[in-house]
This record gives C-alpha cells, sequence and structure tokens, in this order.
C-alpha cells in the first residue's frame, strides 16, 4: 500500500516526474547523440521523487512494493562480482551503467497517483517521438533507395537514432501503448481512428525497417492480443480476420520491400556462414554465434558463479583473439541470458531471472495485458542482445517494464 504524503507535494511530484519522463523519452531516442540529456532527465526523474517524498515514506513505500522490491535484487545482486572479479575497473563501469535499476525500482512505488492528463502527455509524448524518427528515417531511405536496399546484404541496416534493435523494440511498444491507449483512454471516435492510422504507419515502417528482433516481438504482442481477444470474446471469426490481415501484410511486405528481401537473403548468408565454420567477421548472426560459443566456454570454467561481472570482457576478448584472431573487435555476448551465465553463473543467472521478471508475477500482474507484452518484447529482445549493459539499453529496459508495471498497479481494471 502506497503511503500518501500531502496533496500539494503529491501535485509538484507529478508535475516534475511527468515533465523529465517526456524529456527523458527524448533522451532515449537522441541516444549517443545527446547523451547527457538522457543522464540529466534521469537524475532528475529520481530526484522529483526523493526530494518531494519525505525519506521514511520514500523507504516505506519501498519496501512494502514486493515487485520493486524484488527486481532491486536484479542489479544489487551484481555486487557479488566485487569478491572474485579482478578486474575492479570494468566492474564499476558496469555497475554504474546499471545503477538506474535500482534508482528506479526505489523511487516507481512513490510517484504518486497521475493523472489522466498527464498519463496522456506521457502517451503521447512517446507516440509522437516514435512516429517522427521513423518518418525521418523513411524519408532519408526514399532520398538513398538503392544505397540503403544494399546496405542490409552486408549486414548492416538503415541510419537511425540508436541501435536499430533497441530502436526496433520501442517502437513495437509504442504500438502496444497505442493499442493500450485505444481501449482504456480514448475519448472519441476521432482519436481512436488517428491512433490506429499511427498503428499501422509503425506496423508499416517496422517491416521497411526489417530488423529482425522487431518484427518476432510484433509478432509475438499480436499473437498475445489476438488470444486475449479469443479468451473474452470467442468470436473466432474477428481473430481469423485479424489473422488473415498480418499474413497479407507479411506476404505484401516481402513482394515490395527490398529491405525485407534483402534482409533474408542476409539471414541465409549468415547462417551457412556459421554452419560451414567460415570467417564470421562482418555477419551479424554468425559473430553473434560466436559470443554465445565463447561465452559458454566462460561459464564451464565455473558454472555455479561465473567469471565475475568485471573479468568477463576480458576472458571473451582473449577467447576471441584465440580462436577467431579475423574478428577485429570481439563483442560481448548478445544474449543478456547466455552473458550473466557467464558472468555470474547458475546462481547469478537464476537470482536475475526471478527478480528481473518479480513485476510480472507479483499480483498475478502476468494477467494484464500491458504487462504480458512489455515482458514478450524484453524476454525476446534479451535472446538476441544484452540490453542491459549500455546505458540506452538500460533506459529502454526500464521504459518497458516500468509504465506496464505502474499501470497495473494503479488501474488493474485494464485487463
Amino acid at each position: 500500500m502506497m503511503v500518501q504524503g500531502t496533496s500539494n507535494t503529491d501535485y509538484y511530484k507529478t508535475v516534475f516526474f511527468t515533465l523529465f519522463t517526456c524529456l527523458w523519452l527524448v533522451g532515449i531516442i537522441l541516444g549517443e547523440k545527446a547523451p547527457a540529456l538522457l543522464s540529466i532527465c534521469s537524475i532528475g526523474q529520481v530526484l522529483s521523487i526523493m526530494l518531494l517524498t519525505h525519506p521514511k515514506k520514500l523507504w516505506a513505500n519501498f519496501i512494502s512494493d514486493k515487485g520493486m522490491l524484488i527486481f532491486s535484487l536484479s542489479f544489487l545482486f551484481l555486487l557479488l562480482s566485487f569478491f572474485y572479479s579482478d578486474n575492479l575497473k570494468y566492474l564499476g563501469e558496469r555497475l554504474q551503467i546499471k545503477v538506474p535499476i535500482l534508482l528506479y525500482a526505489l523511487i516507481w512505488p512513490s510517484i504518486g497517483v497521475l493523472s489522466k492528463k498527464q498519463i496522456k502527455v506521457i502517451f503521447y509524448s512517446l507516440i509522437g517521438i516514435c512516429v517522427i524518427s521513423a518518418g525521418g528515417i523513411v524519408t532519408n531511405y526514399i532520398l538513398h533507395f538503392e544505397e540503403i536496399n544494399q546496405l542490409y546484404l552486408q549486414s548492416k541496416i538503415m541510419p537511425g537514432p540508436i541501435n536499430h534493435i533497441r530502436y526496433s523494440l520501442l517502437i513495437v511498444f509504442a504500438i502496444c501503448v497505442i493499442y493500450y491507449y485505444i481501449k482504456q483512454h480514448a475519448e472519441s471516435k476521432t482519436e481512436k481512428k488517428l491512433l490506429m492510422a499511427t498503428a499501422i504507419f509503425l506496423i508499416l515502417f517496422l517491416h521497411i525497417y526489417s530488423v529482425r528482433s522487431g518484427l518476432l516481438t510484433l509478432y509475438a504482442v499480436i499473437a498475445i492480443g489476438l488470444i486475449n481477444q479469443v479468451i473474452a470474446t470467442k468470436n473466432y471469426k474477428q481473430v481469423g480476420v485479424a489473422v488473415g490481415a498480418l499474413v497479407g501484410i507479411v506476404m505484401i511486405s516481402f513482394v515490395i520491400s527490398p529491405t525485407m528481401r534483402n534482409k533474408l537473403i542476409n539471414t541465409k548468408q549468415d547462417v551457412n556462414v556459421y554452419a560451414n565454420q567460415e570467417d564470421p567477421n562482418f555477419n551479424s548472426l554468425a559473430t553473434r554465434m560466436v559470443s554465445y560459443k565463447t561465452a559458454l566456454e566462460i561459464a564451464k570454467e565455473n558454472i555455479w558463479l561465473g567469471s565475475g561481472q568485471g573479468d568477463l570482457q576480458d576472458k571473451n576478448n582473449a577467447l576471441f583473439r584465440r580462436d577467431y584472431p579475423s574478428i577485429i573487435t570481439p563483442i560481448i555476448p548478445h544474449n543478456q541470458f547466455i552473458y550473466y551465465l557467464a558472468a555470474t553463473g547458475l546462481i547469478g543467472l537464476i537470482i536475475f531471472s526471478l527478480s528481473f521478471t518479480a513485476p510480472l508475477w507479483i499480483s498475478k500482474f502476468y494477467k494484464i495485458e500491458l504487462m504480458q507484452f512489455a515482458y514478450a518484447i524484453l524476454l525476446i529482445a534479451f535472446q538476441f542482445e544484452a540490453m542491459i549493459e549500455t546505458q540506452i539499453g538500460v533506459a529502454c529496459t526500464l521504459l518497458i517494464v516500468l509504465i506496464p508495471y505502474y499501470l497495473s498497479q494503479n488501474r488493474k481494471a485494464m485487463a
């Protein structure tokens, strides 16, 4: 149960939090082009809650919120690596990047109740930022059509504001937010139609952008939505029409989208490179598979505790130099679970898996659709990316987890 402060304090707290959250969204999209903005806005979000909440209330709210209390362990368990990591400098860098996980877990239970207007501002900021950035990417694609199409045959992607995997996941999340908003908050037919048109644009954009993990998460959340619709309405005909429309979009995309065709060709080439044990350099899928292989080799050295978060990069780089000298820049294991298996062993992996998913299973929030969407996006993304090993990745992860968690706590009727 949330401990209430004064109404005046709560008002200013939610106003400042809303303002910094909207700027935080801008900071996420701008990414490495404006890293200071993301840091400033993150600090602003945290301070807007901490400074306007009595310390005892802040702590009481945190302790009483089982979801956030357990979620904080997905950062705290890494501190154990201090006792068996030699490279403490690298460990410190990893912890610094991930400390927002702890801070946001601490402040989130004390946000208070955002008004409908504030929620609307945050939602439309997210949707607007995604639409504007996607529109800019499409415009650039049209202007450099042949050149960008060729990139897709070289394991590359059309230029975007941030890493293509994280960006495509944000677009999928924005589509989920639109779906939720139409069901829960849209007040007029005109607003619903505009939101539907926006969702369709973003879905089509994802097929033009042609990021494998982004499309996979899109289809996964659509499947979840359709299953929920069948359970709720028993209207199989409506669901059949939706499935048919989706299949049609996919088929048409392969026919008219050079990026999707080229991505399919490149994927087949990548798989063959790894299967035939050829040089994986400059082949994204093959290099990813190599990173899994090296991580599993590191994990075998100490299956229970791993190498220690601080020493993982050194061990990984050494294996790349030994076994794959043609790869100039070794990559960390591009799977969050395998990454933690290598860094923290089975014990750490179990702690992380249970604590990170706590917002989903605490209070049976897995029954709430937006939470289902959020974790489907992240758990699929974790198979292809060590999401929380970069500042932008941490911010994206917190955004996708914590907004649905807040709404689940305060508006369970949306289920």
